[in-house]
């Protein structure tokens, strides 16, 4: 059984849209690109979706793109969109820096 390896293409608008919202809020992007198994002689295919990892503190959130269009956590039943994803981001920022401020003794 003979496979093909294709990379998946990058929709830079999407790309561009969370790399500026990272710099802004200075968190750190990593992106790894998707890729796309065909099976030769088949209709099978098995995609690896692309993978936005965004570092909050000491928290990864993995956003994955199946389709270059729309962002998902976990799996494909929770859809995020880019202001969705701006309030996730503050309110895990919020919580850490609560935390960090019980943790000091200044918040009971």
């Amino acid at each position: 059984m003979k496979f093909e390896k294709i990379d998946m293409p990058v929709n830079k608008n999407l790309y561009n849209k969370l790399n500026n919202m990272c710099i802004f809020n200075n968190l750190k992007l990593e992106f790894k690109n998707g890729i796309i198994f065909k099976i030769d002689d088949t209709n099978v295919n098995f995609i690896e979706p692309h993978r936005f990892i965004i570092e909050i503190n000491d928290i990864a959130l993995v956003l994955l793109c199946y389709d270059n269009l729309n962002l998902y956590l976990y799996d494909k039943d929770i859809v995020v969109n880019v202001p969705l994803l701006k309030e996730l981001i503050n309110k895990i920022r919020s919580k850490k820096a609560r935390a960090r401020r019980c943790g000091n003794g200044l918040v009971n």
